[in-house]
């Protein structure tokens, strides 16, 4: 951990050791890679292990809503990337304030308007909780094609709300959402980060940003998201303006799944 205000300053180490890890409101999800496949761990404020549950495969995305309540776990069943040709994910809802158990989101029903949606090759990932601890946005692929879903787990059902939109994160005030997109082979494939206007439903690729970024994306502030990128002088978290075209920059030297707590 490191300060907000001085992310260069001392750090504290807690004893987790995690391949994803994310946190609000006293409670934390860290995904592993120890045992067969890999586990989840949810552990409390002081970075002390509450239960663990085995993982189906290994470990891609991890969120926590705000109140502390909810947290998502995208796993791997087939492939280790995205850019597999062909890759097969479950996502899990975990409530982490009982006993962590667990709703498979390809349970939920599907509907694009009022038309349900009725296929058996569906994926999600990408889970990002809104603020009422009722509703989420995450991606849901079929046909080959990714989705932007809107989500409710009272009512145990998505909408289709935009294509080729992957592993969103809800701005803080719950207006946008920053996620990345593929590039056509003829601009070199890979990724490109995006913001999304959920108002109107326009998005724009981030000029402050043009590599090829594949995570899903932290927001520091309103204007502000965090995101790791490999390189070699190791893995680091980075900055971008959403709103400007001031280039990124190095936020964290070797820091990796990077979560703001405030």
């Amino acid at each position: 951990m490191v300060a907000l205000a001085a992310p260069d300053g001392p750090r504290y180490h807690s004893p987790l050791a995690c391949v994803r890890v994310h946190f609000a409101a006293g409670r934390g999800l860290c995904l592993t890679t120890v045992g067969p496949l890999g586990q989840a761990v949810v552990f409390d404020a002081q970075f002390q292990p509450l239960r663990t549950l085995a993982l189906t495969g290994p470990p891609s995305r991890a969120r926590v809503s705000s109140s502390g309540h909810w947290g998502a776990v995208t796993v791997f069943e087939q492939g280790h990337s995205y850019a597999d040709t062909a890759f097969s994910t479950r996502t899990s809802l975990l409530d982490l304030t009982s006993d962590a158990r667990s709703v498979n989101l390809e349970t939920f029903a599907v509907f694009d308007g009022e038309r349900q949606v009725r296929r058996a090759d569906v994926n999600y990932w990408g889970v990002t909780f809104a603020g009422d601890d009722n509703r989420f946005y995450a991606t849901l692929a079929f046909g080959g094609t990714p989705y932007l879903v809107a989500g409710d787990i009272a009512r145990r059902e998505t909408r289709l709300l935009l294509a080729d939109v992957e592993c969103p994160s809800l701005s803080p005030d719950g207006t946008r959402i920053a996620f990345k997109r593929a590039r056509p082979p003829a601009d070199g494939g890979g990724w490109q980060l995006w913001v999304l206007d959920l108002a109107t439903k326009s998005a724009q690729a981030l000029t402050s940003e043009t590599r090829n970024i594949d995570d899903q994306v932290e927001w520091l502030d309103a204007s502000h998201i965090l995101y790791q990128f490999p390189s070699d002088d190791g893995n680091n978290v980075w900055i971008a303006s959403v709103d400007e075209a001031t280039p990124a920059r190095r936020f964290l030297t070797e820091a990796w799944s990077p979560a703001i707590v405030r």
